[in-house]
């Protein structure tokens, strides 16, 4: 069936051509009149099929052109967006070290008497329900066991392993962990600890407050710098509830701490400072 139309348009397209050449012999000769007339009447369908046929094979050609230059536009759009988006990335990374830089330089202004060694989280993991995080900093860089590990939004935890090139740090909250803390408005001294029952809550306790403490849900607790290992005046967090044990006699607060340790990326490291305890 494809062959007879292909053959069909070959007899029309043929005889369109002998007709346009027997009209131009005609008139080349001088011979006009009703036969021409005829002729011209017998070739307008050709015409206008030749007419029609070279619109379309314009039109094709002006639709593929027009693909082209889409294709073109499309990939000049595209690349475009790739450029801005890597600019925006760029622009973002710089933002967050200049925020970086910039808690790090009022945490030193605030504390000027510790000598920080800044670090980045390489990894964390997770041993007898104890997260511990691995830092980038080792014995190399002056590292050592028991040094405490802060960020400007308070304390995180203190050095529990130390590596050439690495070193581990236990979190605050962890049950192993314990710290002399005190009550900045009333200056009442307990003993921060981790407590199994919290994990992942990102909350503490604070023990060993007499029964008759000055202590309020809401008051900020602060490290005291009893014990050594940690200087006295960082930031542990503040009081969120706080209940009376009969059998023990005292007092006990749970403590919601400062520091978010699930989106901990840089940390700094004290390497030294100067001991100083309130009588």
């Amino acid at each position: 069936m494809k062959f007879f139309k292909n053959k069909f348009f070959i007899i029309v397209m043929s005889l369109a051509l002998f007709v346009v050449i027997f009209m131009a012999t005609l008139s080349a000769m001088g011979l006009t009149g009703p036969i021409n007339n005829t002729l011209n009447v017998l070739a307008t369908p050709f015409r206008y099929a030749g007419l029609k046929i070279g619109e379309a094979f314009d039109g094709f050609s002006r639709y593929f052109i027009s693909i082209d230059e889409l294709d073109k536009e499309n990939q000049s759009l595209i690349d475009e967006i790739e450029r801005l988006e890597g600019e925006l990335a760029d622009s973002q990374a710089i933002k967050e070290e200049n925020e970086r830089l910039r808690e790090y330089i009022e945490f030193k202004k605030t504390y000027p008497d510790l000598s920080l060694t800044e670090a980045l989280i390489i990894g964390s993991e997770s041993e007898n329900h104890s997260t511990v995080f691995t830092l980038n900093k080792g014995r190399g860089d002056g590292i050592k066991v028991g040094m405490p590990v802060v960020v400007s939004k308070g304390v995180v935890g203190s050095v529990c392993e130390v590596g050439s090139t690495w070193c581990k740090v236990r979190a605050i909250t962890e049950a192993s962990s314990s710290i002399g803390a005190y009550v900045s408005r009333s200056g009442e001294i307990g003993l921060i600890e981790g407590d199994i029952s919290l994990k992942g809550t990102g909350e503490c306790i604070l023990n060993y407050l007499p029964t008759d403490a000055d202590i309020e849900v809401g008051d900020l607790i602060y490290t005291s710098g009893l014990g050594s290992v940690y200087p006295r005046g960082l930031l542990i967090g503040e009081v969120t509830e706080i209940k009376t044990d009969e059998y023990l006699r005292m007092k006990v607060a749970k403590i919601r701490c400062t520091v978010n340790f699930e989106s901990l990326r840089y940390v700094m490291i004290v390497t030294d400072y100067d001991i100083y305890v309130e009588e």
